[in-house]
């Protein structure tokens, strides 16, 4: 019996570390939640502004990007407009990979 056919995808849990008003983290969130039904994705946000510890953590540095709870991404590696939407992908499919293997 091929369990692909009947189980769905699992969905990866991929978190926006985000603040109100940032408009790079609204790219982020929006490239994202395009590329979710490919790399089957649940997007979620989280504002700094709601938890002292995550502004402590992540201020100088959002948008951040967590994967499955993991810091994979943050403005740091933002180089340009299409390049961190590329950088993203990049990133998504080797994770897809890396699980892909890790379940074999």
């Amino acid at each position: 019996m091929d369990l692909e056919r009947i189980a769905p995808p699992m969905r990866r849990v991929v978190t926006v570390v985000s603040k109100k008003g940032c408009h790079l983290c609204e790219k982020v969130v929006v490239t994202l939640t395009s590329l979710s039904s490919t790399f089957h994705l649940e997007v979620r946000v989280i504002d700094i502004g709601d938890d002292r510890a995550l502004h402590d953590k992540y201020w100088l540095i959002i948008p951040a990007v967590l994967i499955d709870g993991k810091d994979v991404f943050d403005v740091r590696h933002m180089g340009g407009e299409v390049n961190y939407a590329v950088m993203l992908e990049q990133l998504l499919t080797a994770y897809d990979s890396n699980s892909l293997s890790a379940s074999r």
